[in-house]
């Protein structure tokens, strides 16, 4: 009985080693078909090559001019008492209406110039300072050197006003401080340097420089004026200020647009001849206004003077004659110190300093050089203080 429960044990035994032996195997081939199944779906990982840096662009080289538009050119120095200087100058791009126009912007913008330049291609030789110092000691020397190109200066009619020198580092204002026109205490013969930030506030305060000027025919106080910068200025109603636009016209005249920094002001156009003398301003919605360049202030350029005894009196009077900046004179009679106007005319000089007077009552005079001097007889019968007849000599 023992015999048949020890066999009945091992049949179920084997039975069970069996059952697990078979279990294990399936496990294992279920595992291995399933990573083998993970392992054929995963796609190959391919390392993507790094993309090259982009190559930097090439530095633009500026041309000549370029490099002079660049940049204000500067210059300054302290005085001891007096405080700071600077002195700059600005050369704006070729503008399609005025040029190639610059500003020279001195004693800290206290004397100011503007006009048109031209730079060449031609050497400028100079003698300069690279400080007031070395320019003010008395054993300072200045540097010579020429400078490639040679910057023009000119007004706005087109005449020479000076030159500068230019090495497309430097500006060399090397002119001859007895003789600049372009000038101010101080201001030559230096080498102006780049701004690099020293002189901004000067350089930030460039005063507008007028290039044309106008004035209502039939109002004096009101006046046009456009500026070398872009800017203008108009007194004709109230004071406006703003920037403008220009265009060509195909008769030669130019048409201004002026655009108010002030958005409630009016805007407004100003037609300038093709002469540059009269100009026809009409603000938006209203009539326009004829215009003309002021006349210019009259000024005596020489004056005569004589003595005259008069009779009725018996007492010297004073004749004098003032030679005017438009080609007229006045001759004045004073005595007991009161003046009268006696004659006026017109008057010319030649090269030989010969003076020509056209008398509208003492006829033809022509002077003479006697002693070294001007000399001329007025004479005049009939005056209010009788007849008048003296030696005249320039004062």
């Amino acid at each position: 009985m023992k015999k048949n429960y020890f066999a009945l044990f091992m049949i179920i035994a084997l039975v069970l080693v069996m059952g697990l032996s078979s279990c294990a195997k399936k496990t294992e081939t279920t595992t291995t078909a399933a990573a083998t199944e993970t392992t054929a779906a995963a796609p190959a990982v391919e390392e993507k090559a790094a993309e090259p840096a982009p190559a930097p662009e090439p530095v633009k080289e500026l041309t000549i001019d370029e490099k002079l538009t660049a940049d204000y050119w500067c210059y300054g120095f302290s005085a001891e008492g007096y405080g700071d200087f600077t002195f700059f100058f600005h050369f704006y791009d070729e503008d399609p209406t005025f040029g190639k126009v610059y500003y020279a912007g001195f004693s800290n913008n206290r004397q100011n110039f503007a006009g048109r330049y031209n730079l060449i291609e031609r050497e400028y030789a100079y003698k300069a300072f690279k400080d007031r110092a070395t320019e003010q000691a008395e054993d300072g020397v200045p540097i010579e050197g020429t400078a490639p190109y040679t910057i023009v200066l000119y007004d706005w009619d087109g005449n020479v006003t000076g030159s500068l020198g230019f090495d497309g580092e430097r500006v060399i204002n090397g002119q001859d401080k007895t003789k600049a026109i372009i000038y101010s205490t101080g201001s030559a013969p230096f080498f102006y340097e780049k701004n690099t930030g020293k002189f901004d506030s000067a350089v930030a305060g460039e005063v507008p420089q007028p290039v044309y000027e106008f004035v209502a025919d039939e109002d004096v106080t009101s006046t046009v004026q456009v500026n070398h910068n872009h800017t203008y200025t108009d007194l004709v109603a109230a004071m406006i200020e703003g920037t403008w636009e220009a265009t060509a016209q195909a008769d030669g005249s130019t048409s201004f647009a002026f655009t108010p920094n002030d958005k409630t002001d009016t805007p407004a156009t100003l037609v300038v001849s093709a002469d540059k003398k009269t100009a026809v301003y009409t603000a938006k919605g209203e009539n326009p206004i004829a215009m003309s360049v002021p006349a210019p202030s009259v000024t005596v350029t020489q004056s005569f003077e004589g003595t005259v005894l008069i009779a009725a009196y018996g007492k010297d009077a004073t004749i004098t004659l003032d030679c005017l900046s438009d080609g007229t004179f006045t001759v004045t009679a004073a005595i007991f110190g009161q003046s009268m106007e006696i004659d006026k005319g017109t008057w010319t000089v030649n090269s030989a300093h010969k003076y020509t007077f056209v008398c509208e009552k003492a006829g033809t005079i022509e002077s003479a050089i006697v002693d070294r001097s001007v000399q001329f007889t007025y004479a005049q019968n009939g005056t209010k203080l009788g007849d008048i007849s003296c030696t005249m000599k320039n004062k």
